[in-house]
């Protein structure tokens, strides 16, 4: 047997149990499960990329809701300080790459009290659009830092505060995902293969803690008024109305989160004829190439 073989043997293996009657799914789920919520009053929150965007949404939020604390990081300091003006007892800076190992530990290290991680950081790739691609970047270096910033970096800070989430009593870890995991994107490849490989690593963290006080959700974020907007669309959601929507969702214990404008209306989509969707978008791609506020302003424009 070819290796492919083994491997598609190993998960028709792995799936047969699932392929239940609904009354016998809906058992092993009651079974196999544990009920879980979170709630913002009194939680102490660490929220990466917390200077700007969404992640001053969920700075905003957190307050609005009652966080004993928030730990708000950026990658410069002087960035943080409209952050902690908000409210300066409840909110402390930390500086934090989330790409440098040894700032990640220091964070472990200085905010012993935290119940909730949100992995808010990301990248979108190079200002070049071609970098952002599989074929037509010089090097795969970039793909290469996006992965590690949108994907491993957040899976690295996941593991160390885990320990402290459980001594703590339980909590949640929120992965800012992007319904760019659903499909390529290909103005932004590297970033749709990131999102898509960061879902899989918070399935992965939610199997492994399903026995632990630890919400673990994924928000597949859609359309948000920020830096990351395509040029002249307005999606109607801000990032403070995105971080409450996220909350709710939490609150109902969902560990699957549709969040900002078009989230589940997109998947539906998707998932009534995926290879239409696909097509679509390629046409879409070479006919009317999409760039963001972002890239705009990177490029001078």
């Amino acid at each position: 047997m070819h290796r492919r073989d083994s491997l598609i043997a190993i998960a028709l293996a792995a799936a047969a149990p699932m392929v239940l009657s609904g009354t016998a799914r809906a058992q092993a789920a009651t079974t196999s499960s544990t009920t879980k919520s979170a709630k913002a009053k009194d939680c102490v929150a660490l929220v990466t990329g917390a200077n700007r965007g969404i992640g001053l949404g969920f700075v905003n939020v957190l307050l609005e809701r009652g966080a004993k604390r928030v730990y708000a990081t950026g990658r410069d300091a002087k960035n943080l300080d409209a952050v902690v003006a908000l409210d300066p007892k409840r909110v402390v800076p930390l500086v934090l790459d989330v790409n440098n190992d040894s700032q990640r530990r220091t964070a472990a290290d200085a905010a012993k009290d935290v119940t909730w991680l949100i992995n808010n950081a990301g990248i979108p790739g190079s200002s070049d659009a071609k970098e952002r691609r599989m074929l037509s970047s010089k090097s795969l270096d970039d793909s290469r830092l996006v992965m590690e910033t949108n994907c491993w970096s957040p899976t690295e800070l996941s593991r160390l505060f885990v320990p402290t989430i459980l001594r703590n009593g339980g909590g949640a870890i929120v992965n800012i995902i992007s319904v760019g995991a659903w499909f390529c994107l290909p103005e932004y490849t590297s970033y749709s293969t990131s999102k898509a490989a960061a879902a899989m690593a918070t399935a992965g963290f939610r199997a492994e803690l399903d026995r632990d006080p630890v919400l673990v959700s994924g928000v597949f974020t859609g359309g948000v008024s920020t830096r990351m907007t395509p040029a002249g669309y307005d999606p109607g959601v801000t990032p403070v109305e995105h971080a409450h929507q996220v909350f709710d969702a939490m609150e109902r214990g969902e560990t699957t989160i549709f969040a900002g404008a078009g989230a589940k209306e997109m998947l539906e989509q998707i998932q009534a004829d995926p290879e239409a969707f696909e097509r679509a978008t390629i046409k879409r791609f070479y006919e009317s190439p999409i760039s963001t506020r972002f890239n705009a302003e990177q490029a001078g424009e």
